[in-house]
């Protein structure tokens, strides 16, 4: 997730640095977005963008092991590290002692801003950017805002997905729940399909049919559930 929101900062003029914790990581990091799966290399083959646009946006990126050297003169950051919450605190007390006063933004799947923010000093600088997986492809994100969270960073949230071309929804924050709009929803659906196959109503290939074929879903509940976990 990490190395698709940067690739696509990049590609859309942003001055990016990506911070692992160690240099395997970090030439994990570029490796998967120059040449995995929706890549950089996969852009110029599909004739979106030129070798030359690519080597541009290459440009745009550094990779450092070093927070503070991450974050210096940023205008915002945006956190995309494994979904725990401790470890997400972790790193936002960290960013917290880093920063000055540009928005944090996370990109959680699911955990509350509020739980998020109670690990810097100031929450209204703290809001959720919830791509979606795979971020070169998919269009959505959900902007998540607390009660403390400034109209000053809400905003910065919609100039950047603005400028990636992104469709954004604005939501409130819903602590105590896990997930926003699209992946409750999902889930949702995901274990009433899971009853209908317990109960012997259908097989899992035919759930998937009928969402598919009767709904238009791009696959079925489970097809999808292979994909990954993020709708």
């Amino acid at each position: 997730m990490g190395s698709g929101i940067a690739q696509m900062l990049a590609r859309n003029d942003y001055e990016v640095t990506v911070r692992e914790i160690n240099e395997d990581l970090a030439e994990q990091a570029r490796e998967q977005l120059v040449s995995g799966n929706f890549g950089l290399e996969d852009a110029v083959q599909g004739g979106y963008m030129s070798e030359a646009e690519r080597d541009d946006v290459l440009d745009r990126l550094t990779f450092t092991t070093d927070l503070e050297a991450a974050v210096a003169d940023t205008d915002f950051v945006l956190e995309a590290v494994t979904e725990d919450l401790a470890i997400k605190g972790k790193v936002f007390r960290q960013l917290d002692a880093a920063t000055d006063d540009q928005p944090l933004f996370s990109n959680t799947s699911g955990f509350s801003v509020t739980s998020i923010a109670n690990a810097v000093s100031d929450p209204s600088r703290v809001a959720v950017m919830h791509f979606f997986n795979p971020v070169p492809v998919m269009s959505l994100v959900e902007i998540v805002a607390a009660e403390e969270t400034s109209e000053a960073t809400l905003e910065t949230a919609r100039e950047i997905t603005d400028a990636l071309d992104k469709t954004a929804i604005e939501i409130d924050d819903a602590p105590g729940e896990y997930g926003f709009v699209a992946n409750r929803i999902f889930y949702a659906a995901r274990r009433e399909a899971e009853q209908i196959v317990e109960e012997g109503i259908a097989t899992q290939d035919q759930v998937d049919t009928a969402m598919a074929e009767g709904f238009n879903w791009p696959v079925g509940p489970f097809s999808l559930a292979g994909i990954g976990e993020e709708w």
